[in-house]
């Protein structure tokens, strides 16, 4: 049994980073040994040497059934789950933790924000993660519906969620995990603090797939527990909240166009301020944003449609 386990998960391809060894070195010295990784892949990959114990978990499957699994068949006391393409704030990783042991607390998790943006999109997907990580995901926490949990570095205690998640399978661990959490009135630790950056998508193509896919992954999450009344308005109000307010904002935005032009300028300026906060360098394009990135947001709800239309759904889990 080890205090502390940092899970990462790989796909072909990939490898076990440099970034992520070196969060597992410093929180190695940090735990005196009492510490390992566990690198979940579907074959087997290259292990470096290290001085921490690395074990090889081998599964098939969504990231949700690989930490399921992997907790099913292993006693360490806390799981440190990190995304492999995940460039960590290091010294905010080992303050995040240490204090989320000391409070005793079931789950803890942080900001994540975009790797070096350069171009267009990758800036929207910036602005994209300020609006989830600053506004959106914090208000719905606050009113008692929140359900997202930051899937790219999250803090669980082995014992809460051992043999208690949700049973199904979507690629949208971080709602699955987060419904739980809000259900069953878990005990959380949110710091408003940056733990880590993520590559973004660069390209179109590139981020209408991934909106799809996540679609997929809501659609599977809304389709398994439709039947049970607490869980399925909190999954309904989660999609209202991230990919409708969009309408809203366009709605206000027009009545205003009609009523006087430069008052709908100064409105959009004003709610890209709100959504940037301290990031003003990123102004322009949450102006943008607020025109462009709607259409990853329709490309979301259709594919919605079409995945609540067909029957089985685990066509897109094989």
């Amino acid at each position: 049994m080890k205090k502390l386990c940092l899970v990462t998960y790989t796909r072909k391809n990939e490898c076990y980073t440099q970034a992520i060894d070196l969060i597992a070195q410093k929180l190695n010295e940090d735990f005196m040994g009492d510490f390992k990784v566990v690198i979940c892949c579907e074959e087997m990959i290259h292990v470096p040497q290290s001085n921490y114990e690395i074990d090889i978990f081998l599964k098939k499957g969504t990231k949700y059934r690989k930490l399921i699994s992997l907790m099913e068949n292993d006693d360490s006391l806390y799981y440190l789950s990190i995304d492999n393409d995940i460039s960590g704030n290091i010294p905010a990783i080992r303050q995040f933790v240490k204090k989320l042991m000391s409070q005793r607390v079931d789950i803890g998790w942080g900001c994540i924000y975009v790797d070096s943006p350069h171009g267009l999109i990758s800036n929207l997907v910036g602005v994209d993660k300020l609006l989830s990580h600053n506004l959106i995901r914090p208000t719905l926490w606050r009113l008692g519906v929140g359900i997202s949990v930051p899937g790219q570095i999250f803090c669980i205690k082995g014992g809460r969620f051992r043999g208690n998640l949700i049973n199904l399978d979507t690629f949208l661990d971080d709602l699955a995990l987060g419904l739980y959490v809000n259900v069953n009135n878990c005990k959380k630790y949110i710091v408003n603090k940056n733990l880590g950056y993520e590559r973004p998508n660069n390209h179109f193509w590139g981020l209408w797939n991934q909106r799809k896919r996540w679609a997929i992954g809501y659609g599977s999450i809304l389709k398994g527990v439709f039947g049970i009344n607490k869980y399925r308005w909190k999954v309904i109000i989660h999609g209202l909240g991230y990919h409708f307010s969009w309408i809203l904002n366009w709605a206000i935005a027009g009545l205003l166009l009609v009523k006087f032009f430069p008052i709908c300028i100064l409105y959009l300026i004003f709610l890209s301020i709100i959504i940037v906060g301290k990031n003003l360098k990123m102004l322009p394009y949450a102006f943008l944003y607020q025109f462009i990135f709607p259409l990853f947001h329709v490309v979301w709800m259709i594919s919605l449609v079409r995945f609540l239309s067909k029957g089985d759904s685990n066509e897109y889990y094989s």
